[in-house]
């Protein structure tokens, strides 16, 4: 990517915006709406161009196959103090939806990964945030788009906001047929995908608690009952050998204090989910009881030797930092498969930029104002190709070792 792209030089930036404009009036794509369109017009642009050039697998240079193009949004944050995703008008979350709908990019899905919303002193005002991000994802929007909550999405000052609270807020949301139960925030939906078969989107909820035994901001829950449907339901029901899998969280499968979960951690063991997951992959079964704080504990026993499909990633944020790891440590890893591959995705706002890890470079009002990320992915290569949106370079790296397009094997 360019230097303009990374450090916001006004100069330049005006240079390009005068280009765009003279060779683009009337453009269709920009929000003109917005204080900041033509940092928008120079994000599109080169996003754009990036994301044609992998949006094919051109092995067959005569009948090149289009891959299954998702964008990938997390840690919106909106917010009464967000300076760019306030909840009268979260201008970068619109931009994600607005680049996501443009035709020629024939993007096939929209996966949001958590932390819709901010924290907030009543519950009356979170709950307000959150209808502003929903009306926002979704109006006008043509684009298959699936949610899931994260740990700032239920807490507020001394309450929380309730399980069938969280449930009620989706309930009559979404723009594509959702596999849900009733009063639950957990789904699965299949989605065709443009090299054959289909895509199976698998969005958990760290929220399932009934109770509020534990605070969600730094603890991951899982009811039985949840856990029961990912095993029998959504890695089973209706699956095919044309299925492919990618599950959407919000928390990292890491240990507390190692990689990117430096604050938090898993009720029952962050293994828990992946071990399930590699026993899908490896067509073996898992019989075993995790054990968890207060009793909560959670047994699996499920047999996934006749059931077919494949596993793509798993896809997350949380860590307001971009990242791509191995999920290591599980103790059923298969050694003739690859490790699980898990892609993190940044905040979407310079306000709430992160302070933990290698931060993605930000700056308001610049080029660098927005981030989130786009995949191609190639079913046929089992290659996951990434690129970015505007902000994605962390402080610490440069171009040559964070390159603005690489693939992924998985």
């Amino acid at each position: 990517m360019m230097a303009i792209s990374l450090y916001g030089r006004k100069a330049c930036l005006f240079i390009l915006f005068v280009v765009c404009v003279i060779g683009c009036k009337d453009d269709p794509h920009t929000l003109r709406s917005d204080d900041n369109e033509f940092y928008y017009i120079i994000n599109n642009r080169q996003t754009t161009n990036r994301v044609a050039s992998i949006m094919y697998n051109k092995t067959d240079t005569a009948n090149p196959v289009e891959r299954f193009k998702l964008v990938h949004i997390s840690d919106a944050h909106v917010s009464d103090w967000s300076s760019d995703n306030h909840y009268k008008y979260p201008n970068n979350l619109i931009e994600a939806v607005t680049f996501s709908n443009q035709s020629e990019l024939k993007i096939n899905a929209l996966a949001v990964t958590g932390d819709h919303i901010s924290g907030a002193k009543k519950k009356s005002n979170a709950l307000t945030f959150m209808n502003s991000f929903y009306t926002h994802l979704y109006t006008d929007s043509r684009v298959p788009t699936f949610p899931c909550y994260g740990n700032h999405d239920s807490n507020v000052e001394n309450e929380y906001i309730s399980s069938a609270e969280l449930a009620k807020a989706f309930n009559n949301r979404g723009n594509y047929p959702l596999q849900r139960k009733l009063g639950k925030s957990y789904f699965y939906a299949d989605v065709k995908n443009p090299m054959g078969g289909m895509i199976r989107f698998v969005a958990l909820d760290m929220l399932d608690q009934q109770y509020d035994k534990f605070n969600t901001l730094f603890e991951v829950v899982f009811s039985q009952e949840q856990v029961d449907w990912l095993c029998h339901e959504a890695l089973q029901k209706g699956m095919t050998e044309q299925h492919s899998v990618i599950i959407l969280t919000h928390f990292p499968f890491q240990p507390y204090g190692s990689g990117y979960l430096c604050d938090g951690g898993y009720i029952n063991g962050w293994e828990m989910v992946p071990e399930i997951i590699e026993a899908f992959r490896s067509k073996q079964s898992v019989r075993k009881e995790y054990k968890g704080k207060n009793g909560h504990d959670i047994a699996v026993d499920v047999d996934f030797s006749t059931t077919p499909g494949d596993f793509i990633c798993h896809l997350g944020g949380h860590a307001h930092v971009t990242a791509q790891f191995e999920v290591k440590g599980l103790s059923n890893h298969s050694p003739d498969l690859p490790l699980q591959q898990m892609l993190l995705c940044t905040n979407m706002s310079p306000s709430e930029r992160g302070t933990v890890y290698n931060s993605v470079y930000r700056f308001s009002e610049s080029v660098t104002n927005n981030s989130f990320c786009i995949y191609a992915i190639d079913t046929i290569e089992r290659q996951i190709y990434v690129t970015f949106f505007g902000a994605y370079l962390p402080y610490t790296a440069t171009i040559a070792e964070y390159p603005d397009i690489f693939s992924i094997a998985y």
